[in-house]
């Protein structure tokens, strides 16, 4: 049985295929033998590396019937999926998938990803905006939770739905304080950088040619940036040995996170039900809870982060700004 993460969807093993490759293709002589949950998971990143809901970059007039498909589509999941895997997995196995994917946003009616995206391009435009102090991350985890908040006080009739996406964006909060704050370390720091390459099985059992050796470390910080910019950040499970390995310190506990995480899947890729097809009912209060979780989770991230590396004082480091009731981490 394969672990599961917090969404209820199975980890997949090395063997299935390059899992960080910008358009993800399984295996077929893998996908054919492995057991179903993983075979549906397998096709689900196929479908996600390929297809998304229209509502993330497709033209909307309403007056000309909703959606305008420039880029090619809709594109439903069940001729894509058979269409690719038919042959390789049982109908009833990507049947159960193509359910899924229908109570999903995008419904049968999906936009196809520009896969023409200049990645180089794009890399090289996110890394200039890499965090630059240590502070870096707190104060945009702070600055996005004091945006949840304003959003939730300046509105006389906040709707329900907008509550969902609230609280969805509390975990994005954390997810985004996780990449920022590692992304710092690995970068500014060398001794990370090989903390991390050495913990991590992904870089660590990577064989080299010994001609090969110095191109890649050439372009070791690089390929670093691009996994970290892969990784499923609210996967707390995997974020915790993860930093705990790379930085030498004590994870915050995640435990509170799990039902809420959950709660965030049904809200951004269910349509806000449940796996049962209820509506997932947020209020107000529960948006503040969570953010307080994620407020609390940083502070103690900082204390640990302050234990192993002290800081050393610098006239032209910001120092953040504390989210309400929050008192200044330094």
């Amino acid at each position: 049985m394969s672990e599961l993460d917090f969404d209820g969807r199975p980890d997949l093993p090395s063997e299935a295929g390059n899992l960080f490759s910008n358009k993800f293709n399984p295996d077929d002589t893998w996908l054919a033998k492995a057991p179903r949950e993983l075979q549906i998971e397998a096709m689900r990143q196929w479908f996600y590396a390929r297809y998304q809901d229209p509502a993330n970059d497709t033209p909307y007039n309403g007056r000309e019937g909703g959606y305008i498909f420039v880029n090619g589509g809709p594109h439903d999941p069940n001729d894509r999926i058979q269409e690719r895997f038919d042959g390789l997995v049982e109908y009833d196995v990507m049947e159960e998938l193509i359910d899924e994917l229908h109570q999903e946003p995008g419904g049968d009616r999906w936009a196809p990803i520009d896969q023409e995206v200049d990645y180089e391009w794009e890399y090289e435009n996110f890394y200039s905006t890499l965090p630059e102090h240590r502070t870096d991350p707190l104060i945009m985890l702070n600055e996005r939770l004091k945006q949840i908040e304003e959003t939730l006080t300046q509105q006389s009739q906040i709707q329900g739905f907008v509550i969902q996406l609230l609280h969805s964006s509390t975990i994005t909060a954390l997810e985004a304080y996780l990449w920022d704050t590692t992304a710092y370390w690995v970068t500014k720091n060398k001794d990370i950088l090989r903390s991390f390459v050495n913990s991590n099985e992904d870089f660590s059992q990577e064989k080299l040619k010994l001609s090969d050796i110095f191109v890649a470390m050439d372009g070791l910080e690089k390929k670093v940036i691009e996994y970290l910019q892969k990784f499923i950040w609210h996967r707390l499970d995997k974020a915790k040995p993860l930093l705990e390995k790379t930085l030498k310190i004590k994870f915050p506990s995640i435990e509170k996170f799990m039902p809420e995480i959950i709660i965030r899947h049904d809200i951004v890729h269910r349509g806000g039900r449940d796996k049962d097809g209820y509506p997932v009912l947020v209020a107000i209060a529960d948006v503040r809870r969570v953010s307080d979780m994620v407020s609390k989770f940083s502070r103690e991230l900082e204390a640990e982060l302050k234990k192993a590396f002290p800081i050393t004082v610098d006239p032209s480091t910001p120092i953040a700004p504390a989210h309400p009731d929050m008192p200044e981490p330094f």
